[in-house]
């Protein structure tokens, strides 16, 4: 019995513990000031701008030039 207790105990302590466990969901964190994707490899339609704090690329998505000139013909 003492020793269910103690197993029980040890597991709860394991349990309660900030580990750092990489996952799939890291893959998608927000980087760039909101603007890019944290991504094992950036994709063709992405520029990689930086390191994400789990060592992934962090991609911003290209932009379209025409979408940048204002002035209208």
């Amino acid at each position: 019995m003492q020793r269910l207790v103690l197993l029980l105990l040890t597991i709860s302590h394991l349990l309660d513990r900030d580990l750092p466990v990489r996952s799939e969901f890291e893959l998608d964190r927000i980087c760039g000031y909101g603007t890019a994707r944290c991504r094992k490899k950036c994709q063709n339609q992405e520029y990689k701008i930086g390191t994400c704090p789990n060592t992934y690329a962090c991609c911003l998505k290209k932009w379209d030039e025409s979408l940048l000139n204002f002035t209208k013909h």
